[in-house]
């Protein structure tokens, strides 16, 4: 399991940072699988359920809204930080839930 700690973290500030650091990779965390696509478009799995999205950049913050099973999970804005092959998301603009998910490589 992946840690979430603060110790050599990066944050992402900008768009450009963020669509080489992560755009078009596979990402994988416990019970997710998910591509951010640079075309804006946000597609993968919980669990064995499909979800799909839509991402843009805005003031610093990666902003994605999503449906999960026809369900409409709204927008959110999330603080990004990467470490190594790791993207650390911490939604409501940092002040909610960390997530931590590994970059697959090929």
């Amino acid at each position: 399991m992946a840690s979430t700690d603060s110790s050599n973290w990066n944050r992402i500030e900008t768009s450009t940072e963020f669509a080489d650091a992560f755009a078009d990779k596979p990402l994988i965390g416990e019970g997710i699988q998910f591509v951010i696509h640079a075309d804006g478009r946000i597609s993968g799995s919980i669990g064995e359920l499909p979800f799909s999205g839509n991402w843009y950049w805005s003031d610093g913050y990666f902003c994605r809204t999503a449906t999960f099973e026809g369900e409409d999970l709204g927008l959110d804005c999330e603080i990004i930080e990467q470490r190594g092959h790791q993207m650390r998301y911490t939604r409501d603009k940092g002040r909610g839930d960390v997530s931590v998910v590994d970059i697959m490589l090929p």
